[in-house]
């Protein structure tokens, strides 16, 4: 139930505080725990992070998937068309700040044996709500928070379009370097067993050796045959971040070990809320929820709507006919719909803090979490060098020495089992290194920055 009045004198004392009555409160960013300072050691200086960061690994390959993944991905495609969406409902929202005018026309031609009449009439209608205490500019700036959160969304989706695009490239070298390390272990295998076989048949090694050399051929036939199709699937999940069918994919030749690695600048944890886009994504949805507020309790105060009609008729005296109204209705009883409606948005910025919350906890764990591998995978890649180095050495001395017959062939299967387990492993050291580094440039929000943005919510509506 509503109560509407038409009383100038109050009508004039509304207007006169228009200009000053606005429930919308200033946005404050929720308190979270930060803490002062890394868990994980960081040496570097502390920097930006450039925002074409991949090119740090020094990879054209690389630069160019980004690039055709930033103008092909289907996700970040659908993002756009989502921004878009956004601007239209925040222009929607905006609308209510602007009259509205109608205009309805009708004609009317009346013949018989004593008369012939025609009369046309037209009449347009302004409609006008007064903005009394800043409901419409509040939903006006919830539209354009709402457009920002999904342009923050779309940045943080390229951010993860473009870590999937270094890591699944850099797994596809790994499994290349792989491959051709199991190829050239079949090969060696291969050759191996021929010996053991000649030797059998001399009578110089047991039928036991033969077998033994003959698993390990095959074994390393397998292993070879599931690499190669580790690299298809590969191959085709970068198809598709790529936005490509898989038929698509042609990649330049490249070498895992021609990829550098790049020293990631530091910065210090407090910085990190305003350097991540999903917080900032969060943090528009936030200034949207708290504009909601101010419409739910704008709601139990009166509304002021001004009209003006306009009817042009002929034949008419005077042609043209106009009445100015206004009207005020005061909310009474609802069934408890504004109270209702009040506690869902108190509730809704509730949920919203605590998911804010939460992401910034998330956000330095995914710091440190990459910090800590890069660091391990570090030491381990180094001293898994140095242990492929003497795998190698060693299982070409025992090649050697088994050809001569100086070692029995046991210990030519433990070193050919050790070589290989020990290059897999550095190879895949390697991979962690890299990968860490790619993961700590997305935990660090890859160069983006919340104060570089426009972070005006009425700048993404228009309205007077």
């Amino acid at each position: 139930m509503t109560k509407k009045a038409r009383h100038p004198a109050l009508l004039l004392a509304l207007l006169s505080l228009n200009a000053g009555c606005n429930l919308l409160s200033d946005y404050r960013r929720p308190s979270a725990e930060t803490p002062t300072q890394w868990r994980e050691a960081r040496a570097d200086d502390p920097a930006d992070i450039d925002e074409q960061w991949w090119r740090a690994f020094s990879s054209e390959q690389l630069n160019l998937l980004i690039g055709e993944a930033l103008a092909a991905n289907k996700d970040l495609a659908a993002a756009v068309q989502r921004i878009a969406q956004a601007r239209a409902q925040a222009r929607i929202a905006g609308a209510d700040l602007w009259p509205s005018a109608t205009l309805d026309g009708n004609f009317s031609d009346s013949r018989n044996e004593l008369s012939d009449s025609q009369k046309t009439s037209g009449q347009i209608d302004i409609a006008y709500e007064v903005d009394l205490w800043g409901a419409n500019r509040a939903k006006r700036d919830a539209g354009g928070a709402r457009v920002l959160s999904q342009l923050f969304a779309r940045d943080a989706l390229r951010l993860v379009v473009m870590a999937d695009i270094g890591q699944t490239y850099f797994n596809l070298l790994a499994l290349q370097e792989r491959r051709q390390i199991a190829a050239d272990f079949l090969e060696t295998v291969g050759a191996i067993l021929t010996i053991v076989e000649a030797r059998q048949r001399a009578g110089a090694a047991y039928e036991l050796e033969v077998a033994q050399q003959r698993t390990a051929h095959a074994n390393a036939r397998a292993s070879l045959d599931q690499l190669i199709q580790q690299q298809a699937l590969a191959e085709n999940s970068l198809a598709i971040l790529l936005g490509h069918p898989p038929q698509h994919l042609h990649l330049a030749p490249a070498r895992f070990a021609d990829l550098a690695t790049p020293s990631i600048p530091a910065s210090q944890p407090a910085d990190l809320l305003q350097r991540r886009p999903d917080i900032g994504q969060l943090e528009m949805e936030l200034v949207a929820a708290n504009a909601d507020i101010a419409v739910a309790r704008a709601a139990f105060y009166p509304k002021l709507q001004l009209s003006l009609s306009s009817v042009l008729a002929n034949p008419q005296p005077a042609g043209v006919a106009a009445s100015l109204a206004a009207g005020l209705s005061q909310p009474l009883f609802q069934g408890g719909r504004l109270e209702a409606a009040l506690d869902y948005a108190l509730a809704a910025n509730a949920e919203l803090i605590e998911n804010y919350r939460q992401t910034v906890l998330t956000a330095f764990k995914e710091v440190e979490d990459a910090a800590a591998t890069f660091a391990n995978s570090r030491r381990r890649l180094q001293a898994l060098q140095s242990a492929a180095e003497q795998a190698k050495l060693a299982y070409r001395i025992s090649e050697d020495r088994y050809r001569l017959g100086a070692v029995d062939f046991q210990a030519l299967l433990n070193a050919q089992s050790s070589y290989l387990s020990t290059e897999n492993n550095r190879v895949q050291a390697r991979l962690d290194v890299l990968t860490a580094q790619i993961q700590m440039y997305k935990a660090l929000g890859g160069g983006w920055s919340l104060v570089e943005q426009n972070t005006d919510p009425t700048a993404q509506v228009l309205s007077p």
